[in-house]
């Protein structure tokens, strides 16, 4: 929008800004060459582009000119060391010509790229490097990078498809049984319009015209619904995406409901279609004309493939609810309860960490305060280093976290051997604690103590090993817990602030931390809760658990629709069988069983299918989840009980009416 692409990023501390950033600090005065201050740096606004799409994989409002790393030991005379490219920090994002077969650059990648910034260290260390390219198209749904978090979830869109597929088969089945039911009361029509001289092919295509318009009718309700629902109800918040109903700019969605809305109308009037036509002239014309057993044995089939269905919706909804409420509840080894977190944002704090925790502490309501460059649920990544085993030092990735003084005792940590660390040492990149489950990879186990690691661009042979931390969950129970080294920050630090207060009259705390805070930083007094940071890693699983809980509650209704017209139509085809039975002594709830024991039957062929198809498709899921609940085989038992409840009631419905009816009425019914 403004300034030059060319060369907008040359000089160093420049920033280009999206639209949106332009107008919140700019307003209506053009935003190029203006000042924004980012932390410390001052920086020269070079050019305005647009505001990033929502459906990018990479989001951001400010792009600032290039890193410029100022680590000691990165560089040497002014060039960058090979060992550094050892220890990426960044995505390198590449731009090929059309078709580029990426074999080429993995076949050229050794020669033009090894062996000019790789070779030399990882001859030192007998090092293997391969590089991952990943088409930026297909991050979002098959990325295998750790850190390269804005992706989506492929099962959820799965699940999701599959139950709009289970919705409208369900209707469709709802339409193809109700017409070849009543295809007793339309068989003199059909005869009568046969006997006119109305052809095979004309009573289909009519038929099928009768089931499209419908489907046509159903997509303009449908539509409207949509429309409410997107614009009108919090469903984008829900499930935090924001979607537009854009049908006449869209083409893809306009032709694509459409395309549907007629697949539908052609599959649900098919079956009738070609059933209908086939009727016999002569018998329908007589009036003896009854539904034929194959039509009964389909009409039940399809019956049956209903109650699969929801049953099967409804038993993964509760197995769901069942895994989330116990990630909520498992013990992860540390206490997430109320720990506030305050991100340390500038230098004023920063170079003054402990003063800081000192004024913390005078609130009798701060139990106790430190810092870390991370926190729980987003601790990804770690160094390779070198660690002492039985065959020598080894080399051994951990993942690894740099934290301040009295951060055991503020999370609760549990340390089961050795010592933590001790405030006012000096020893922040020398001494580690590590957890049980490093210990037993590197075969130390009750030993680990005394152990010797070292970074690979040291020498120091005092760096070593000084406790020995009970594992915990520091990311998301989707993951097992990694070998994990705790180094203690060696300067004042930065990161967050986590700080362990007393529940009761949190408004005070808070606005006490926040004078505290104001008193030391111009900038704004920003806090999160760790517990709810913590929550957040379930969100997604939360948001499909909901959605499909609702969509369980649609197809139930659909199914119990289908059925409660399917009893009533039988309800009617046996009223002078029930009439002659009361005759003869049958009482009311025996003509009720009589009537739904067809259906009893086919619920519970329903739930004995469901069963291998629940366990195979819920195991399947909580393979998403490296800590799992057990299947509780109970609650297909269950369900199956509810569907029968909820069959009973809805066949019942019409077969109390019909029973209850004087038998005088019944014998002259038709």
């Amino acid at each position: 929008i403004e300034g030059d692409r060319k060369t907008c990023f040359v000089d160093l501390n420049t920033v280009v800004i999206t639209e949106r950033i332009a107008r919140k600090y700019f307003g209506e005065v053009s935003a190029l060459d203006q000042q924004i201050q980012i932390g410390d740096q001052l920086c020269k606004v070079t050019a305005v582009i647009e505001d990033v799409p929502e459906n990018t994989h990479f989001k951001f409002d400010l792009l600032m000119s290039r890193l410029v790393d100022t680590r000691d030991w990165v560089l040497e005379n002014g060039a960058v060391k090979s060992e550094a490219f050892w220890n990426p920090d960044v995505f390198t994002y590449l731009l090929f010509p059309e078709n580029y077969d990426a074999k080429q650059f993995y076949d050229k990648f050794p020669t033009v790229v090894y062996d000019k910034y790789f070779k030399s260290f990882g001859d030192q260390v007998g090092g293997q490097y391969v590089p991952i390219l990943e088409n930026l198209a297909d991050i979002h749904f098959y990325s295998t990078v750790d850190g390269d978090l804005a992706r989506g979830n492929l099962a959820y869109l799965y699940a999701f498809t599959g139950i709009g597929i289970f919705i409208v088969i369900l209707a469709c089945i709802n339409y193809m049984n109700l017409s070849t039911a009543k295809s007793i009361n339309r068989a003199g029509e059909i005869a009568m319009k046969k006997t006119l001289g109305s052809s095979k092919k004309a009573l289909v295509l009519s038929f099928l015209s009768e089931s499209i318009l419908l489907s046509l009718i159903a997509m303009l309700l449908a539509i409207g619904i949509v429309f409410f629902v997107v614009n009108a109800t919090s469903f984008n918040s829900l499930i935090g995406k924001n979607l537009a109903t854009d049908f006449l700019t869209n083409k893809t969605l306009l032709l694509g409901t459409f395309g549907l809305t007629l697949f539908i109308g052609v599959l649900s009037g098919i079956y009738p279609a070609l059933y209908l036509p086939s009727i016999p002239t002569l018998t329908a014309l007589k009036g003896a004309f009854k539904n034929r057993k194959s039509s009964m044995y389909l009409r039940k089939s399809l019956t049956t493939a209903q109650f699969v269905i929801s049953i099967f919706v409804v038993v993964c909804t509760l197995f769901m609810n069942d895994q989330i409420g116990y990630m909520r509840s498992r013990d992860v080894g540390f206490n997430k309860e109320n720990v506030l977190l305050i991100e340390v944002s500038d230098s004023a704090i920063s170079n003054h960490i402990n003063a800081v925790r000192a004024e913390f502490a005078t609130n009798p309501k701060v139990i106790s305060s430190t810092v870390s460059y991370s926190v729980m649920g987003g601790v990804w990544g770690g160094p390779v280093m070198l660690a002492e085993s039985d065959q020598g030092m080894v080399q051994q990735q951990f993942t690894m976290m740099t934290v301040g003084d009295d951060y055991l005792k503020t999370m609760n940590l549990e340390l089961v051997d050795g010592r933590d660390f001790q405030p006012g040492d000096v020893d922040g990149g020398k001494n580690f604690l590590v957890n049980e489950a490093a210990a037993k990879i590197m075969g130390w186990n009750e030993n680990a103590v005394g152990k010797k690691l070292r970074w690979f661009h040291s020498t120091d042979e005092n760096m070593k090993v000084i406790g020995v931390v009970k594992d915990f969950n520091f990311n998301s129970l989707h993951y097992k817990i990694q070998p994990l080294i705790i180094n203690r920050a060696n300067k004042e630090g930065g990161g967050f602030f986590h700080l362990r207060i007393a529940g009761g009259d949190l408004p005070a705390t808070i606005e006490s931390i926040r004078e505290i805070w104001s008193r030391h930083s111009s900038n704004p007094f920003e806090y999160s809760f760790l517990d709810d940071r913590f929550n957040e890693l379930y969100k997604e699983d939360e948001t499909q658990y909901r959605l499909l809980s609702n969509l369980s509650y649609v197809c139930i209704f659909i199914s119990l629709l289908g059925l409660l017209g399917l009893s009533a139509f039988t309800a009617a085809q046996r009223t002078k069988e029930i009439g002659i039975r009361k005759v003869h002594g049958a009482s009311i709830p025996g003509i009720i069983y009589l009537l739904y024991k067809d259906v009893m039957y086919l619920v519970l062929i329903a739930a004995v299918i469901v069963v291998p198809l629940g366990y195979y498709v819920m195991n399947g899921w909580l393979g998403n989840f490296a800590y799992q609940k057990p299947l509780n085989f109970m609650m297909f038992g269950l369900v199956a009980v509810i569907a029968l409840l909820f069959a009973f009631v809805t066949v019942a419905f019409h077969s109390l009416r019909t029973a209850r009816t004087n038998p005088v009425e019944s014998l002259k019914y038709e």
